[in-house]
């Protein structure tokens, strides 16, 4: 972060338009390490190897997405209240708040999220490969210390719908941060539809995808990329492709 918060105040790359390398590794290994521990490691012989390979992808995407973000952030307390250049000793005062806040607190929560979602959507290909098997899933209980009220209210009632339900498609266990409920696949009848609880329920933004369907840990609606800085989606765009060159 010294030489990071040094290049920032001293312009040697255009926060814009370009991406900090080092920064970005940082933070799409620490989501590589969430998406091994909680899908697994797949190998090439691995039927699911595309599909992990599909979410690294992603994770690349969405941590530079994330990148670009913090290092925008960190260059508007470039200048005072006046309009001026801060001190360098300032600058680096100011900006603790923000790294504080990226890199422990926002981190934390998003890598615990990360490992869950990576282990739903592993779930979830089990789920679509033993449909025919087991077609219904049912809301298992959290095992948070604080559940959340609205997801207590589907687990609470054992609900069971079929894997193909419409409800699905907006309430799932992973669509509220450090969510700790589960889905458990079960050939056991499904709940009558006038038994499924009517809620004004949405999900937290950047969580209410299905990983498990798209291999995203997090979606396109996450801060991070739906409110970025208006060069980010060109920066991305340019960083990747030199990556992958």
């Amino acid at each position: 972060m010294a030489r990071i918060l040094r290049d920032i105040f001293y312009k040697t790359f255009n926060v814009e338009e370009e991406i900090d390398e080092d920064l970005f590794l940082a933070t799409v290994r620490t989501f590589d390490r969430a998406t091994d521990e909680g899908f697994g490691i797949r190998d090439r012989r691995d039927p699911e190897h595309d599909f992990y390979e599909q979410i690294r992808g992603n994770n690349e995407v969405f941590s530079a997405f994330r990148t670009h973000r913090m290092q925008n952030d960190i260059a508007s307390q470039l200048l005072d209240e006046k309009g001026k250049l801060k001190p360098f000793y300032r600058f680096e005062e100011d900006v603790q708040r923000i790294i504080g806040t990226y890199n422990t607190a926002w981190l934390e929560t998003e890598y615990d999220t990360a490992v869950i979602r990576a282990h739903q959507a592993a779930d979830w290909r089990v789920f679509e490969r033993d449909g025919d098997i087991l077609p219904n899933l049912r809301w298992m209980p959290t095992t948070s210390t604080e559940p959340d009220p609205v997801h207590a209210q589907f687990w609470g009632i054992e609900l069971t719908l079929p894997k193909g339900h419409r409800f699905w498609k907006s309430h799932r266990p992973g669509d509220r941060w450090n969510c700790k409920c589960s889905l458990e696949q079960t050939d056991e009848p499904a709940t009558s539809e006038y038994g499924i609880p009517l809620s004004d329920y949405i999900p937290s933004a950047g969580l209410d995808n299905n990983p498990g369907e798209d291999a995203k840990i997090f979606s396109d609606t996450h801060p991070y990329i739906a409110n970025a800085y208006p060069t980010a989606d060109k920066a991305v765009k340019d960083f990747l492709e030199r990556r992958k060159g």
